[in-house]
């Protein structure tokens, strides 16, 4: 199967139906609710199909491996940016119209006494949540943690967290498989708190509660009673703890003695609560292990062996699940500075697709030519771009020409003869399809204002028949 068809699994064809549908029912309200100007170029806009949008997603993915400052970077004719490859897809002003209204709800459907700030995407969420949930099943160990999409812009539900990479941001929660970092659930925190127990087992579901799963998570989840209600889910946990959510008051009076190297313990029932002092004390909470102390394979400065509680080991193995998601999704960010919000969060969305479909891919394909070579999330990424792009057959390219002629003459404009240099017409614009024209370079040197048809293909600077363009390409000053 080629890479495009495991993606398909999350990105599928009625979702870019539905974002179709959304996007022209917006421009339809916009239309009917603003009045345009005279020579607004919104008088000209056709509204999308579902070609137009695969190939706008292959551009977006596109933009996360070749970064720039800029988005009309991308289509710039300047040497240094030109890439022919975005003009021959999709043209600047037909990217930024589907830009402007893209859409993900229908607003007029917004019920009065709505409350959820996250309506406007809501459809995206549940359509990946659900795909995400019924298309793997994960291993033994996950782990549950915290994501942060970057946004600085004012929202409600914008949270700071100082730890992360993105300090600013939008938060999700996310329920990750420990080994290969596949996102099997998350929900977007959008600023109405409740209780972590209930957070906790709405994230895990009936799908993952009472079928064993060992679950990692930090000290912003773990609590006693959380251990003991998934305990009886037939769920055990391991993770980091704070005294302050159950631990027994002579536990506390303990480790004020502890020493360097040193550990005490708790244990109610099957839940063990254990601290050991290292360069400070270390706070754990399992229902899975022992008290035991373990030799690691680091060592210290003086090369011995590191003896620590084998809490710790296991827990800084399966942690890394949320982590390893976090860092491939931001090795090729689709997503750009924008005033809404909501786009930003639907390309984050749709960047855990392309990752889980990668994470899929790798791990079920039966492809010789992928499994042989080191296949990357970059190389599926472009895999998937080209099949996306082929979608829009409707779109005609430009012709291959300049579209401004260069601020300084080319060199090679007194090499060839008028051999090489040959007279075309300038091409049609947007405003004049039939008959475009351009100032003469030689009567604008010489401050003569005069308008051409045409223009020398080679050199793409516009000049008078005959007597200009001979001048200009036999006469060093012309």
């Amino acid at each position: 199967m080629h890479p495009f068809s495991w993606i398909k699994f999350f990105l599928d064809d009625d979702l870019v139906t539905h974002i179709t549908t959304e996007t022209n029912r917006y421009a339809h309200q916009h239309f009917n609710t603003h009045e345009l100007a005279p020579h607004s170029r919104e008088l000209n806009y056709k509204y999308v199909t579902s070609d137009e949008i695969w190939t706008y997603l292959g551009i977006v993915f596109m933009t996360g491996i070749d970064k720039r400052p800029e988005i009309e970077d991308y289509w710039s004719t300047r040497p240094l940016f030109h890439t022919p490859w975005y003009g021959q897809k999709m043209s600047l002003r037909r990217f930024q119209q589907i830009s402007k209204f893209l859409h993900f709800a229908d607003n007029d459907a917004r019920p009065a006494d709505c409350e959820d700030r996250l309506y406007k995407v809501r459809p995206i969420i549940d359509s990946l949540v659900g795909k995400f949930r019924n298309t793997y099943i994960p291993e033994k160990e996950i782990a549950i943690d915290e994501g942060m999409i970057a946004w600085k812009g004012r929202l409600i539900f914008r949270v700071y967290m100082p730890d992360k990479p993105d300090k600013y941001g939008i938060k999700a929660y996310l329920v990750c498989e420990s080994t290969s970092g596949y996102i099997w659930n998350f929900e977007i925190y959008c600023g109405k708190s409740r209780p972590i127990k209930e957070l906790v087992v709405d994230l895990l579901g009936p799908q993952l509660l009472d079928k064993g799963y060992h679950l990692y998570q930090d000290n912003y989840y773990n609590s006693v009673e959380l251990c003991e209600t998934l305990l009886q889910r037939n769920t055990y946990v391991c993770g980091t703890f704070r005294m302050d959510r159950g631990a027994p008051k002579e536990l506390k009076n303990d480790v004020k003695k502890l020493k360097k190297g040193e550990s005490v313990f708790s244990r109610k029932g099957q839940v063990l609560v254990q601290v050991w002092r290292d360069k400070r004390d270390v706070k754990l909470i399992s229902t899975l292990h022992t008290a035991k102390i373990v030799e690691s394979a680091k060592t210290n400065r003086k090369g011995e062996k590191i003896c620590r509680p084998e809490v710790i080991g296991d827990y800084n193995k399966h942690m890394r699940g949320v982590d390893r998601a976090d860092q491939m999704l931001h090795y090729y960010p689709c997503s750009r500075k924008t005033v809404k919000w909501t786009k930003k969060l639907v390309f984050f969305l749709l960047q855990m697709a392309a990752l889980n479909s990668f994470i899929l891919f790798k791990k079920y394909t039966t492809t010789e030519k992928y499994k042989k070579r080191n296949y990357k999330f970059k190389d599926f990424i472009l895999d998937c771009v080209e099949k996306m792009t082929e979608q829009n057959k409707q779109f005609t390219p430009p012709p291959a020409t300049l579209r401004r002629p260069p601020v300084k003459d080319p060199e090679n404009r007194l090499e060839g003869g008028l051999k090489v240099h040959k007279m075309v017409h300038v091409p049609p614009s947007n405003n004049k399809k039939n008959g475009a024209m351009r100032k003469c370079r030689v009567c604008a040197k010489h401050k003569i204002r005069k308008e051409t048809s045409v223009m020398c293909a080679s050199c793409g600077v516009a000049l008078c028949k005959l007597s200009c363009f001979n001048v200009y390409h036999t006469m060093k000053n012309y």
